[in-house]
């Protein structure tokens, strides 16, 4: 993907140059780590000179906080009105799921975990926006759950989500403690899906075993 970055930065300029820097840099952290990467590192990478990279970034934290806010643009994205209209509150919810399993395999926490302890002022800027991403996209998902039916009215949805993010912050740590019963995975898919049983109708519910039944179909089939 970034092979050529030399010629692109010939070719490219501003705003569309620096997206695909930080695009391919965000993907060196995942692979390589964040704090283990360094200036350097980027360079030889992206195939670009340190004097060019320094032309677009001021330091290390500048890439990191850039990076962070690429990571959180495409969650935007991914967790917009349109994404959500075009799957459904409860295929979503277990969309999100999928996801969050899926990078428990990649450095996606060790870097958020580098992002708290070695660039705290970043971790708190982002935080703070991942924040309020998350509780707009909870709010429209559990806002059209209900619409559509598949959400219970009669829930206390501040509550729900609480004790969810609540079992949800184990994957924040490091290491995993050493005394888990159950494989990691396991217990993401049981809270997530707890979490859309305690709030779901009959018809969510019966929505959530169609998606699951035909989820693991498919995985079988592989």
């Amino acid at each position: 993907m970034c092979k050529t970055f030399s010629i692109k930065v010939m070719a490219c300029e501003g705003n569309h140059l620096k997206e695909e820097l930080v695009g391919c840099i965000s993907d060196l952290f995942l692979k390589y780590g964040l704090r283990s990467t360094s200036m350097d590192d980027m360079a030889n990478h992206l195939k670009v000179s340190k004097k060019t990279l320094y032309q677009i970034f001021e330091n290390k934290e500048d890439v990191v906080e850039q990076v962070m806010y690429y990571r959180l643009e495409n969650l935007r994205k991914e967790t917009s009105p349109e994404e959500l209209q075009k799957i459904g509150p409860v295929r979503f919810l277990y969309e999100i799921k999928k996801h969050i399993i899926d990078n428990l395999n990649t450095r996606l926490p060790a870097n958020y975990f580098d992002l708290k302890k070695y660039h705290p002022e970043v971790n708190r800027r982002i935080e703070a926006e991942k924040d309020q991403i998350m509780k707009s996209v909870l709010n429209e998902i559990l806002s059209m759950g209900v619409e559509k039916g598949v959400f219970r009215q009669d829930v206390d949805m501040e509550l729900q989500v609480y004790i969810f993010s609540r079992q949800m912050s184990f994957l924040e740590e490091q290491e995993m403690p050493d005394d888990l019963k159950y494989p990691v995975p396991l217990l993401v898919s049981e809270i997530v899906d707890n979490f859309i049983r305690a709030i779901a109708t009959p018809k969510g519910i019966e929505e959530l075993e169609r998606i699951g039944r035909a989820d693991c179909a498919e995985s079988l089939s592989y």
